[in-house]
Formats: structure tokens, C-alpha cells, sequence
């Protein structure tokens, strides 16, 4: 009877030979360098979230300028908002990015959204754009050094040594300290994080300028990532990938998620509480995973033929236990967030406080 029913269960998942707790890790698709391994589970909540993208496109949601990295937020919807860290917003008096994630209840109003600037120097009217608000979310941070930086307040925690055994952090922890603590003496009193974001959008600039063998700052606002993520040659590119990717996540009813390797090496994956909020997360997730294979494609450290991970990698990096110390940040009366280390990656949970017994968003950044 067991074997028959396993036997069931093979037949449903397809091609698909591993499984990551209660979630079924599907074979995975592969192109221009980006392997993509499609997470299967059934729903763990049948409450409705808008994301950031749908609710600024439709004018259900209003993000104010506020002049600073704190913005004030109108969730003008009936349904509860979900942000997500990373989440880019163009407008304002400069393009920034979502500090951490975030519930936003239906008609509820958050004056203490942290937010990042990603994009140096402009304070005025940009074009058409309205400069008291921001007008659209169709980006995600597409670095992970970037995401970890946003999330820095819960990521020192754990990368402080241990004071009872003196265990020191290993070298990518080092480095991820060094890039938050020294500033620059030409930005003052700019705090080490947002310059570690200005340094990486640098970076990932000049890596894309590269790439494409074409500028990526030849626009109203140089120094902006969104815009660089808006150039023309970055945007035919990513045509391939939609083709090849983009009916993933909708044609998989069961579908909460991706896991992601780039050139052979696990990237990061996302996990979210249902497949309408994965669903309605993937083109903007996807866009960004393919900014990233670009700007990756220049790394002197890139390998030379690339070794395909296995299911059994893939479920050993979502599956491996925490070490250490367990960090977590209260947002608000309804987000609660929680960061570890584990194998390869840095975890953080996303608890939604009124479901206290389900994560609504899971995400692993590799070391």
C-alpha cells in the first residue's frame, strides 16, 4: 500500500526526485547559465496578499516621500500588503529600496517604512514623475550582497563572534562586516550600509557595462540601479529568460517557489506561503535573477565549465540546520522576521503575527 501510494506521488511530481521537508523540489530547467529548480507544497494559507508591484500599478497602495530612509506607506486596499525586502521603488526625490520585509494591513497606514537610497545625488524631479511619491515596483535587488545589506540589523547579529568559545566569523562574513563599517571620508556621515549599497550598484554597473558592451548609466539619473536595470540592451536579453522561464511558476499549481544556481554555483531561493503570492512575485523575481546571471558573467572567480548542482544539493542547501545563534527583528504589530545561518546560507522567516503558525515568506542568501 505505502509503495503504491509513493508510486501516486512520483507520477504527480513528474520528473522531480527530491524533497525539502514537506516541499518537492522539481527538475530543473536551465539556460544561459541559470539553473532554476521549481519548489512544489501544498498552500499554507488561503489569505490573499498584494504585493508591492500590483498595489502601486493600480494605484491601491501610496508610498510618500518623506526626504529620508524613512517613507510613510497607505495600504488603500482590501486585502493585506506584502513587501518584501530588496523591493526597489521608483520616484520621489531619489529611487530606493525596502529594507525589510513587511505586512501592511488592509486601509492601514505605516509612517516607519526603512528604506535604502539606490540612486546618489538627486533630490528634484525626475522627467513626468511625480516627485512627492513613487510610482512602480518592478525590480528586486538583484545582488544578494545587496539583500544582505538590507537586512544588516538582523545579519551582525549573527555574525558576531560567539563571546563563550571566541568563534570568529570565516572570511565572507568578514567581508560582509568590513563593507558595513567602513565609510568612505568623502560621504561623511553617510551611514556604512547605504554606501555598501551605493558600492554595490557600482559594481553591478560596471559589470553590466561589460557584459552588454554597452552603458548602462546613459540617462536622466547615472547613478540610479533602477534605471540601469530599465537599460534597453539589459532589457532584450532578458526576453530569453522570460521565454524559457516565465510559465514556471504559472503553468505549476502547486508551485511556492525557486530554488537558483548560477554558472553551477546555488545562488538563493524563495519560498512563499501559497502559490498566488509566488505566482504574483516571479516576473519581478525573475527579472532580477537574470540582471544578476548578467552582471555575474564578468566575475574573474567564475568557473570554467559549469558542474550542475543535484536535487540532493539543492535539498541539503534549503534543508540544512541552523548554526549558532537565531536572530529576530519585530517590524511591526504584524511582521516578525528571523535570520540564521545554516550550511551554505543565511535563512530569514517572515512570520505574518496574526497566522503565527505559518511563515509567509522564506528566503536563503548563499554565503
Amino acid at each position: 500500500m505505502k509503495a503504491s501510494i509513493l508510486f501516486i506521488l512520483l507520477l504527480w511530481a513528474g520528473t522531480a526526485a527530491a524533497r525539502s521537508d514537506s516541499v518537492l523540489v522539481r527538475t530543473p530547467v536551465e539556460f544561459g547559465g541559470l539553473r532554476v529548480w521549481i519548489l512544489d507544497a501544498s498552500d499554507t494559507t488561503q489569505h490573499p496578499y498584494l504585493t508591492l508591484e500590483e498595489a502601486l500599478t493600480t494605484g491601491q497602495a501610496v508610498i510618500h516621500e518623506n526626504n529620508s530612509q524613512t517613507l510613510w506607506i497607505e495600504n488603500r486596499s482590501d486585502t493585506d500588503l506584502f513587501l518584501q525586502s530588496g523591493d526597489l521603488i521608483k520616484g520621489g526625490q531619489q529611487d530606493r529600496m525596502i529594507a525589510s520585509d513587511r505586512i501592511l494591513p488592509a486601509h492601514e497606514t505605516s509612517r516607519d517604512l526603512e528604506v535604502y537610497c539606490i540612486e546618489r545625488g538627486r533630490s528634484t524631479k525626475r522627467g513626468t514623475e511625480p516627485v512627492e511619491t513613487f510610482s512602480a515596483s518592478h525590480w528586486i535587488a538583484p545582488l544578494a550582497h545587496i539583500r544582505l545589506v538590507a537586512r544588516h540589523d538582523l545579519t551582525e547579529q549573527l555574525l558576531t563572534p560567539h563571546v563563550g568559545g571566541l568563534t570568529a566569523p570565516d572570511t565572507n562574513e568578514l567581508k560582509l562586516l568590513q563593507s558595513l563599517r567602513e565609510i568612505p571620508q568623502p560621504y561623511g556621515t553617510v551611514s556604512a550600509a547605504q554606501q555598501s549599497v551605493w558600492n554595490d550598484i557600482t559594481t553591478m554597473q560596471s559589470n553590466l557595462r561589460a557584459t552588454l558592451k554597452d552603458s548602462v548609466t546613459k540617462n536622466f539619473s547615472p547613478s540610479s540601479l533602477e534605471l540601469t536595470l530599465e537599460n534597453g540592451a539589459l532589457a532584450d536579453r532578458e526576453i530569453t529568460f522570460e521565454r524559457h522561464f516565465g510559465a514556471l511558476a504559472r503553468k505549476d499549481s502547486h508551485a511556492v517557489g525557486f530554488v537558483y544556481a548560477i554558472d553551477g554555483t546555488i545562488v538563493g531561493a524563495e519560498q512563499y506561503a501559497s502559490h498566488a503570492l509566488f505566482s504574483a512575485m516571479w516576473p519581478k523575481l525573475l527579472r532580477s535573477v537574470g540582471a544578476e546571471v548578467f552582471a555575474m558573467s564578468t566575475k574573474e572567480d567564475r568557473p570554467t565549465t559549469m558542474s550542475a548542482p543535484t536535487q540532493a544539493d539543492v535539498q541539503d542547501f534549503l534543508n540544512a540546520s541552523a548554526n549558532g545563534t537565531t536572530s529576530r527583528q519585530t517590524i511591526d504589530a504584524r511582521t516578525l522576521v528571523e535570520a540564521s545561518r545554516t550550511g551554505d546560507a543565511t535563512r530569514f522567516v517572515t512570520w505574518d503575527e496574526k497566522y503565527q503558525d505559518i511563515s509567509l515568506h522564506k528566503e536563503w542568501l548563499a554565503k
